[in-house]
């Protein structure tokens, strides 16, 4: 990676950080202060990664790594699921203030919270609900060289799968600072960096898709 394109991600980050600030600020620790329409479509998207993890994990004991976890709303998923006792949870996200709010937050136990794009280990399952949606850019190879560098280094630190979910349209573009990807690209990045990946489809959320990229044995 070029020292020009370090920086320039770097200012991403921090625009995307000052941005969830002043959304946190106003909404708090509600579907709203992380740019969900409603709980119901944040938590959709949640028990949908879920799933795929049980399906691949079955009854086995697992780690997860939740890249922009927010305010930690994976994790009340999971202890809402009674998945707690099984579930080792480490959350990362890019902003300060979303950070303290989990760490200060009485009724998350054993578990991390860090300030971090990446894991800071190997962990069974690295996931990411609507990480790469909200950008500050209207450039889009730029968006797209952005995700395409943070989902290859996530890709490095994964022990059996990597899932994350997407928006998409018919054409790629950027609508009210939301980024739509086009089917045919994600899935020839993926494939291409990554190898074989399958992709879901929910009636219930027309513009979006899970990507689920398992390690090889």
């Amino acid at each position: 990676m070029t020292f020009i394109k370090t920086l320039i991600y770097k200012l991403l980050n921090k625009q995307i950080s000052n941005i969830y600030n002043k959304r946190f600020d106003n909404h708090n620790n509600t579907p709203k202060g992380v740019f969900w329409n409603s709980k119901l479509s944040q938590d959709l998207r949640l028990n949908i990664i879920l799933d795929k993890i049980l399906k691949i994990a079955k009854s086995e004991e697992f780690s997860i790594a939740d890249i922009g976890c927010g305010y930690g709303r994976l994790y009340e998923v999971i202890k809402e699921r009674n998945l707690d006792g099984k579930v080792q949870y480490y959350g990362f996200d890019i902003n300060q203030k979303l950070i303290n709010f989990c760490k200060n937050n009485k009724d998350f136990k054993n578990v991390e919270f860090a300030i971090s794009a990446l894991p800071f280990k190997k962990t069974d399952y690295v996931v990411m609900s609507g990480t790469y949606n909200l950008t500050p850019t209207n450039n889009i190879p730029l968006w797209e060289d952005y995700i395409i560098k943070n989902l290859t280094s996530n890709w490095k630190l994964v022990e059996k799968a990597m899932i994350f979910n997407c928006l998409i349209k018919e054409k790629k573009e950027i609508n009210k600072a939301l980024y739509y990807t086009e089917l045919s690209w994600i899935k020839r990045v993926c494939e291409n960096n990554f190898g074989k990946i399958q992709i879901f489809k929910n009636q219930l959320l027309k513009d979006d898709i899970t990507i689920v990229i398992k390690k090889s044995p």
